[in-house]
């Protein structure tokens, strides 16, 4: 498997692994692929001629469930786990994707099958190396405050003279949930932490759904700390100017496929001119068929 680092910008560097002469993607070592990533938490697999229809017989080997992505995006190659990503040509501000939701991907993944033209790079910020250069004032207001989100889930059915219904969410941190059957909408309040703890042991994530607007995300309807209050502008303004001084822009090339941690790494995208054939598509495994930290734990004899 030859590899190197994608960026100095990420804690561990990341990593590009590249084909080697006759080789294909489905004969990299499993554990070698888990071990490298756990440790880096992103990997570029890069020119191994990777067909968009196959590309699930690749993310399946990583993958014990794939998430239940938002009705709005459309499937793709007839295979179900993969999406369109959202439409629109605007800058997207950088975020771990769904973070916000009751079902938060451990991993995503990205595939271009057409490459921008000019513009459209995906933006990529390490959480941990965030964290790290983050204020002590900073980091002791995140590990003591969880933030509020308050969301209507599309259900994708209606029931017509059902009425709201109370619906209890077996997960931390959710409450207050009801479906409203006459809309189709499903509603509930999540407390969650825009910290907390990743792969590798001792290191503590920045990721999250703070930095973009709340038009970017139709589900989510408001945000702001547990007490109902908005962080506090200093606190943002600091997150900003950091967080875009270790944000590294991959610039796309055809076939290309990142495996990302999405509780470790936040993500985004540059803006591009409308009309630009940009098609890059994601999945989303909600649970990898490899334990957290399952490679990078001292194992006791």
């Amino acid at each position: 498997m030859e590899k190197k680092i994608i960026s100095n910008l990420f804690q561990d560097g990341g990593a590009i692994v590249t084909q080697k002469i006759n080789s294909k993607i489905q004969d990299l070592s499993y554990s070698k692929v888990v071990s490298l990533f756990e440790k880096t938490g992103l990997i570029l697999f890069k020119k191994f001629n990777i067909k968009p229809e196959k590309l699930t017989d690749i993310t399946d080997r990583f993958t014990e469930t794939y998430a239940v992505d938002a009705i709005r995006r459309k499937v793709r190659f007839n295979k179900k786990p993969i999406r369109n990503v959202d439409e629109g040509v605007k800058e997207v501000l950088l975020h771990s994707e769904a973070s916000f939701a009751p079902a938060w991907p451990e991993l995503i993944w990205f595939y271009c099958n057409v490459p921008p033209q000019n513009g459209g790079a995906t933006i990529l910020c390490d959480g941990v190396k965030l964290w790290n250069v983050l204020s002590v004032e900073t980091k002791n207001f995140f590990l003591q405050n969880p933030m509020r989100f308050e969301l209507e889930i599309p259900i994708g059915e209606k029931k017509k003279n059902k009425g709201k219904r109370p619906w209890l969410l077996n997960s931390v941190g959710a409450g207050n949930g009801y479906i409203d059957w006459d809309t189709g909408i499903f509603h509930v309040v999540l407390l969650k932490f825009a910290v907390h703890e990743g792969r590798i042991s001792g290191n503590l994530c920045f990721a999250n759904d703070i930095l973009p607007g709340l038009d970017t995300e139709p589900q989510l309807i408001k945000r702001s700390m547990a007490d109902g209050k908005e962080i506090p502008k200093n606190i943002l303004s600091e997150i900003e100017t950091k967080a875009n001084k270790l944000t590294y822009e991959h610039k796309w090339e055809k076939g290309d496929l990142l495996m990302i941690d999405n509780k470790r790494f936040m993500h985004g995208r540059r803006a591009f001119k409308k009309g630009d054939p940009r098609d890059i598509v994601i999945l989303q495994t909600a649970k990898a068929s490899f334990g957290y930290g399952s490679t990078t734990r001292s194992k006791i004899n």
